[in-house]
């Protein structure tokens, strides 16, 4: 699945709990930034305003409409 920056994607709630298990769950985010092997996320409200590079096998899906991140959190869209 080919992702860039400003996409939005369900992520499997497991790297966000620290389990090495899947979940049935996963959590709307904004990718902030892209890697070789990982992605920055943002989970979007009402979740906690956190930033996480996750592994990209942890992407669940990717959804319809993008959004980018916000300079809030430090970030530049």
């Amino acid at each position: 699945m080919s992702l860039r920056q400003g996409d939005r994607v369900l992520v499997n709630v497991a790297p966000f709990i620290g389990s090495a298990r899947r979940s049935k769950e996963s959590v709307p985010c904004a990718i902030c930034a892209v890697g070789e092997d990982r992605i920055q996320v943002r989970p979007e409200a009402p979740y906690r305003r956190v930033v996480l590079w996750i592994d990209r096998a942890w992407v669940d899906r990717k959804l319809d409409s993008e959004t980018a991140c916000t300079s809030e959190l430090g970030m530049q869209a």
